[in-house]
């Protein structure tokens, strides 16, 4: 009872302290939308007073490529913005980023009409965890973070870090120092018991941190989001879009166009309700002994924090371990370091993957594992496949953009070497349907949708940019050198 009590009240006081009282003045709807001399036109009363007094004109394509103003008092645009005709040189950059988006989801909403001001969105594939640190990172062209999460093993002092404590001081999200926006850190566990307000509060805050007109580029990290899609799924998130698309709208029509915006997500979402699988539960059943310390061959350690759709333990029996794991029903494939690379084990088979020269070969030696066989005789027979088995690697992100697994060789390799600091010794993928992380976590939350594993839905997000189209797929860690190409100018933007 004084647990409830407890929690109410700190319901009660995170309410207030996020409730939001400064809200964007865009509106939420046009006055009208029709044909005009123009083309057709998207008129809105900012102002309130009953008239039309700012436009938004459509092109053939569908995109909102022009802006005008009516000067004169009698609700027609007389003052026009080609925004396609202002030079990215001459404009500030301004950068959303939101947590946890998929792809599909996104393209929806823009092919009903919304969002236009953007080139259409683009595909994205997560590292794998695809979990925000990681991703974030990786968009940022940071420093690799410490591990997959806050909460980790450090193998130097042979124990599990302070995870919240460390959560609190960022010391996994070394790129915050890139922002110009993230909200207060200590609010983050509010954002999923009321992620609504939490979010209207970001965007307003954000907003005044973009009008104070102190630097070319500007980026905005939305954490907020994060918990409408858990809590709320892809109501939640849909919501969430509706809000941004306001803010570009007001800060279009402020501007007077002289922005360039670019708006995409850290990873996918699952869009399914999902449970805790306890996997320790089912370890100990078969004979492993949880523990904070490696001592015994039986011994392993369950990295517990988010909610989140894969797992990491620590053992000194990773093969073993992988194998049991890949066993339980809530598991769709576990991997672990070998001397030639990475192991993947499920129970559709097992299969060992090399890297070479930044390529990597895909060696099954049970089953299919990861679904691959029959892309890769494709490959092979457009000559993309080397005399050792190693695929040309852009031929293979191409061939898998869409796949059950995207790029999943060099996301499996990579989340072992070169990824993170602190490497776990066995990663698991979990079903859609499931999580792992902490039981006090998983009480008190609704549970609605999450990310972290490496199928598509977990791994793909979108980018989109009103400073011209991208390219149709990439990598999160190409984000950087695609952005800059576009704007002819370097991404981000380090003053």
């Amino acid at each position: 009872m004084k647990r409830n009590i407890t929690l109410l009240l700190i319901v009660a006081i995170a309410l207030c302290v996020v409730g939001c009282r400064h809200r964007l003045w865009f509106p939420d709807a046009p006055m009208s939308q029709g044909s005009s001399p123009h083309g057709e036109q998207i008129s809105y009363d900012t102002d309130g007073d009953g008239r039309a007094d700012y436009f938004e004109l459509v092109d053939e394509s569908g995109r909102k490529s022009c802006i005008a103003y009516d000067y004169n008092n009698d609700a027609q645009p007389d003052s026009f913005v080609y925004l396609d005709k202002l030079p990215a040189s001459r404009c500030r950059h301004l950068v959303i980023i939101l947590d946890g988006f998929p792809y599909d989801l996104v393209k929806d909403f823009y092919d009903k009409g919304h969002l236009r001001f953007f080139h259409p969105p683009a595909r994205v594939v997560a590292p794998f965890p695809t979990m925000t640190d990681l991703c974030i990172a990786d968009a940022l062209n940071h420093i690799p973070c410490l591990s997959y999460e806050a909460l980790y093993y450090d193998r130097r002092k042979r124990h599990l870090t302070r995870g919240t404590w460390d959560y609190l001081h960022v010391r996994n999200e070394a790129w915050v120092g890139d922002l110009d926006y993230r909200g207060p850190v200590i609010l983050d566990t509010f954002s999923y018991l009321s992620p609504w307000q939490v979010v209207k509060k970001q965007v307003a805050q954000a907003h005044s941190v973009f009008s104070r007109r102190d630097g070319r580029e500007v980026i905005l990290y939305f954490v907020g989001t994060a918990g409408m899609g858990t809590t709320n799924g892809t109501e939640g998130q849909l919501r969430c879009l509706r809000i941004v698309e306001r803010l570009v709208g007001q800060v279009m029509c402020e501007t007077r166009g002289l922005v360039k915006i670019t708006l995409f997500a850290d990873h996918g979402h699952t869009g399914k309700p999902f449970e805790n699988t306890h996997l320790s539960k089912c370890l100990k059943q078969k004979g492993w002994r949880p523990a904070k310390r490696l001592r015994k061959k039986c011994d392993f350690v369950h990295i517990e924090f988010g909610l989140v759709t894969y797992a990491a333990f620590l053992t000194r029996d990773a093969p073993g371990l992988a194998a049991d794991l890949a066993g339980a029903g809530s598991v769709d494939l576990a991997a672990y370091m070998v001397p030639e690379g990475v192991a993947v084990v499920s129970s559709r088979g097992s299969a060992v993957i090399s890297e070479k020269d930044g390529r990597f070969r895909y060696r099954a030696q049970k089953g299919d594992v990861l679904l691959l066989k029959e892309v890769i005789a494709k490959l092979d027979k457009e000559g993309k496949v080397d005399a050792e088995g190693y695929i040309d690697d852009s031929a293979f992100f191409e061939a898998t953009v869409t796949h059950e697994y995207p790029d999943a060789l060099r996301r499996l390799w990579r989340a072992f070497y070169g990824l993170v600091e602190n490497v776990p010794d066995v990663v698991v993928s979990l079903k859609d349907e499931y999580c792992s992380g902490s039981s006090g976590y998983s009480a008190i939350l609704k549970r609605a949708s999450t990310h972290g594993g490496l199928n598509y839905t977990n791994s793909v997000t979108f980018i989109m940019s009103t400073a011209g189209p991208l390219p149709e797929a990439m990598r999160t860690d190409e984000i950087p050198a695609h952005l800059g190409r576009l704007l002819s100018r370097p991404f981000p933007y380090r003053r």
